[in-house]
């Protein structure tokens, strides 16, 4: 390593061209960053669940659906239905729209005795207010449309919007989608007030959108913080400028990767330009800190000061990427797609982040004139006078603080145990995010906008023509029904019933299952409609039973769906496959994929970290000792998540892989130093003493860099990215806490007073 820094020093030039010529391919990839506004890429690869759930939607189309709802107590009047009827034809119009379901196209099932007839529901509608009035009623006594199309009290009603099946890879489809129905709803708010859109398709985009704001916010915010970071610790305008180009390149480099790898920018990957940023000046100022004019005395040049600054700190910021990187490349094993290309994007850039530290800084830096970058560090008296008396208090009171951190973190364990694991997309979004606003008036007026599925499968053509087997569909839904959060059921059996009730003279009594396989086929013969068709297989030997969701967290999901599979396998199905499938599951599996992925990358962080830190330090005892700092601000992190009651959930789960890279940083300087003053006979109180002070002032300043960089995420407005960016910002304070106060005491606690 300290050859390296003899080569900087000797052929800076060389070695600035190398850095632009490595730099170059990458930053020309900068303008092809895509970004997408779609999440469908957050599911498990490889999954069973998830291939049959495509199997499924292959058969009876895609389920996505958002629902458009608006409400009026003169709901059902001639002018506002007509309304609907036009919303609903331009709807159709729309190219990316499949299908739209609302009053004015929907099915309506009328009879007599022994006879039925099938019309649209607003094949007329009347001028009269006895016609409506008798419009309102079959409405409502219609169980098909309650929950879905209309209100039960009547005054709210939906159009339900089915998007067409796309490419995966056209990211901007559902904002086509919905920028043309707003532009379509506009044209009718005079009447109909406002319009509240909810559903799949609206929570998708707003996610993206969330992340394209983030970006927007995230990289000025951390320039400016940056630059008054670096200019409250050195005062330095040159200084400063120097470290806003090598965070530049280094950025700018591991940005283009982006495009060469065909990653895009997305909620988590959104994290990476920060993050970057932030671990790039803690190199910058792990070297600036030792800018001392003393080093240029006896007529040094500056090319041999700069080589001496480097040789001390290249073999700590070596390993300090080295185990930020092995933290990143971890999250490698994830099965989650944008989990793991984070990983591979943020482990490049720490190898980015050493090689322009050591490449183009110091030629930059050789470019400006000696006296306007070293500095009298004689005269920063108050920061090490501070140090100083913080090694003092440390010294006289070791046992003490290591009992105090004992307890401390005894007690964070314990806080720990009640960490719930769970993800609520509900409360991604803050209360007043229009997204849950949105919910809020739709659900409880209407029916949840979540989706469960239920396949069931017959072994023979027109299987479920039978009665028998019909009872079985029947008794999942209505088991379905008795569970917390379930608003609503949807089978072909419904229709059935409904053709029943109709075949009797719209007798409720008859609101039943047909008697028999006849009476079945007679109906199946008579309804000539395709409503049924994203319910039942045209060999009737495949159905599938929707059941309507209001229940958002992904714990209360998990014993929903428990519980129906439970019940399934529990009673008679008559010879049929029955399997729940859909899109809550398919969200259950991801967090509990993601959350115990991240236990197995944190275990592997740790295991291949500490390898290194035993191999870099040359001594088990030392080792063994640089675990105390890097583990307890975990600790105190999952500890402070429990009291808080903060979930793990998909934001959360990173944090701790992430911090175990970044925090063990300033402790593998920290420990470099020691070892060094060691190394020179000096006894451990002298050489610990010595090391807060020499390295004191760069690990608290490349501490709040992280801080600030971490802090920025803050300024989101999706509550995920708020909680990475705010534990992670305690996280970056206790570590520098476990650094300077806990790895002293516990040093002193365990090695004894003397040495």
């Amino acid at each position: 390593m300290k050859h390296i820094a003899s080569l900087v020093t000797r052929f800076p030039i060389l070695c600035f061209v190398l850095a632009l010529c490595l730099a170059a391919p990458f930053l020309i990839q900068l303008p092809g960053i895509q970004t997408v506004d779609n999440v469908d890429y957050f599911t498990v690869e490889d999954d069973p669940d998830v291939a049959f759930y495509q199997s499924i939607k292959d058969t009876f189309g895609d389920d996505e659906f958002f629902v458009i709802a608006f409400s009026s107590p003169d709901l059902f009047t001639s002018p506002r239905l007509h309304m609907i009827a036009a919303i609903t034809q331009e709807l159709e119009t729309i190219p990316e729209v499949r299908e739209v379901q609302s009053l004015a196209n929907v099915d309506y099932i009328h009879g007599e005795e022994e006879y039925f007839e099938v019309r649209p529901f607003l094949e007329r509608i009347p001028e009269d207010a006895p016609g409506l009035g008798i419009l309102r009623k079959q409405a409502l006594d219609n169980p098909l449309y309650v929950g879905n199309l209309i209100s039960a009290d009547g005054e709210t009603t939906a159009l339900v919007v089915f998007p067409k099946a796309h490419d995966a890879e056209d990211g901007s489809f559902r904002k086509r989608l919905l920028d043309q129905t707003e532009a379509v709803l506009s044209k009718h708010e005079e009447l109909a007030g406002r319009f509240h859109l909810a559903g799949w398709t609206v929570t998708n985009l707003s996610l993206s959108q969330y992340m394209k704001s983030d970006v927007a916010v995230f990289i000025p915010v951390t320039y400016l913080f940056i630059t008054l970071t670096i200019w409250l610790f050195f005062r330095n305008i040159r200084l400063t400028l120097l470290a806003l180009a090598n965070i530049s390149v280094c950025t700018g480099a591991t940005m283009g990767l982006f495009p060469l790898l065909g990653i895009t920018l997305n909620n988590v990957t959104t994290i990476v330009p920060p993050l970057v940023m932030a671990l790039a000046l803690a190199d910058s100022v792990h070297i600036f800190a030792h800018l001392d004019k003393k080093l240029l005395d006896n007529d040094r040049s500056p090319a041999k000061a700069l080589e001496i600054i480097l040789q001390r700190v290249i073999t700590p910021c070596f390993l300090t990427s080295v185990t930020t990187a092995v933290g990143f490349i971890s999250l490698t094993v994830s099965d989650i797609p944008p989990i793991k290309e984070f990983g591979y994007v943020a482990s490049v850039g720490m190898i980015f982040e050493f090689l322009f530290s050591f490449l183009l800084l110091p030629p930059l830096m050789l470019m400006c004139k000696p006296e306007t970058i070293y500095s009298d560090q004689r005269q920063e008296v108050g920061m090490s006078a501070f140090l100083n008396r913080l090694s003092t208090f440390v010294q006289n009171h070791a046992r003490a603080i290591t009992a105090v951190v004992a307890l401390l973190v005894l007690g964070a364990v314990w806080a720990a145990s009640t960490i719930r694991v769970e993800t609520n997309l509900l409360e991604y979004f803050k209360s007043s995010s229009p997204l849950r606003q949105e919910l809020s008036y739709i659900e409880p007026r209407l029916s949840g906008v979540g989706t469960v599925d239920i396949s069931v499968k017959a072994d023979e053509r027109d299987a479920l023509r039978d009665p028998a087997k019909l009872a079985v569909i029947e008794s999942v839904q209505n088991f379905a029904l008795t569970l917390p959060g379930v608003d609503r059921t949807m089978s072909f059996v419904d229709f059935l019933k409904d053709m029943n009730m109709s075949f009797h003279n719209e007798d409720q009594a008859f609101y039943i299952t047909p008697e028999s396989r006849e009476l079945v086929s007679q109906y199946l013969l008579l309804y000539d409609s395709d409503d049924m068709d994203e319910f039942i297989t045209p060999e009737y030997d495949q159905a599938r039973i929707l059941i309507r969701i209001s229940e958002h967290s992904s714990a209360g999901q998990a014993k929903l769906i428990d519980a129906l599979r439970t019940f399934i396998d529990q009673h008679e199905h008559d010879g049929l496959q029955i399997r729940v499938t859909g899109r809550a599951v398919q969200d259950v599996n991801t967090i509990d994929v993601l959350v115990w992925g991240q236990v197995e990358s944190l275990a592997l962080a740790a295991a291949v970290i500490t390898f290194i830190m035993f191999l870099a330090l040359r001594s088990l005892v030392t080792g063994a000792l640089s675990l105390i700092p890097n583990l307890f601000p975990i600790i105190i992190n999952f500890g402070i998540m429990g009291l808080l009651g903060i979930p793990l959930n998909t934001s959360t789960a990173l944090i701790s892989v992430v911090a175990l890279g970044i925090a063990v940083d300033d402790t593998i300087h920290f420990l470099t130093e020691y070892n060094r003053r060691r190394a020179e006979n000096l006894p451990m109180r002298e050489a610990l003493r010595r090391t807060t002070v020499e390295k004191g002032t760069a690990i608290c300043a490349s501490s709040l860099i992280l801080v600030i960089g971490f802090s920025v995420l803050m300024l989101s407005s999706f509550v995920p990215t708020i909680s990475f960016g705010g534990l992670s910002a305690v996280i970056m304070i206790t570590a520098l806490i476990g650094d300077l106060i806990v790895l002293p005491a516990a040093m002193l606690s365990f090695q004894g007073k003397s040495g």
